[in-house]
């Protein structure tokens, strides 16, 4: 079945370069997502979630350039609730190929997802979780290992996309 408009969700997720992965976060569906809703779940939701995961460890944090990541207030609130996180100033720029969640989680996920059609808003977020958590954390050990290759790639490739 196909529908001229089918139902999309907005999605927060977080993985370690240890292999786990947040459960993912759902932002209301009539929610347009800026800095305020995308603060508020890196306080309630990504914050918890991280310090459950590190333990005691220190981490860094890096996003990729969406406008509500970039935006002053959520520096801001990366400032005052993260260990330690990575700066807009020192992000590749707009390359899903240096985002392991970008080249390997986010193409799982939809990969898995669209498999079956979903005929609810909820067949599809329960999916989404489903594939999200069980993901084999062997495959996003290995993604997370390729990030140093990739940078040289992408140096290589003068900035151009690699495969």
């Amino acid at each position: 079945m196909h529908t001229k408009f089918p139902a999309t969700v907005m999605v927060l997720g977080v993985m370690s370069n240890e292999g786990h992965v947040m459960p993912p976060h759902f932002f209301s569906h009539e929610l347009r997502v800026n800095a305020a809703p995308y603060t508020e779940g890196l306080k309630t939701v990504v914050k918890p979630w991280i310090d459950r995961a590190r333990g005691e460890r220190p981490y860094v944090f890096q996003q990729d350039s969406a406008p509500s990541h970039k935006a002053m207030t959520t520096q801001d609130c990366m400032s005052e609730n993260l260990h330690d996180h990575i700066t807009p100033n020192l992000w590749p720029p707009s390359s899903p190929d240096l985002n392991p969640l970008d080249f390997y989680v986010w193409s799982v996920v939809e990969r898995d997802t669209n498999k079956h059609p979903h005929n609810t808003l909820e067949s599809l977020k329960a999916t989404i979780t489903r594939v999200m958590t069980q993901m084999n954390k062997d495959h996003l050990l290995r993604a997370c290992r390729r990030f140093r290759q990739r940078i040289e790639d992408v140096i290589a490739a003068e900035g151009d996309f690699i495969e």
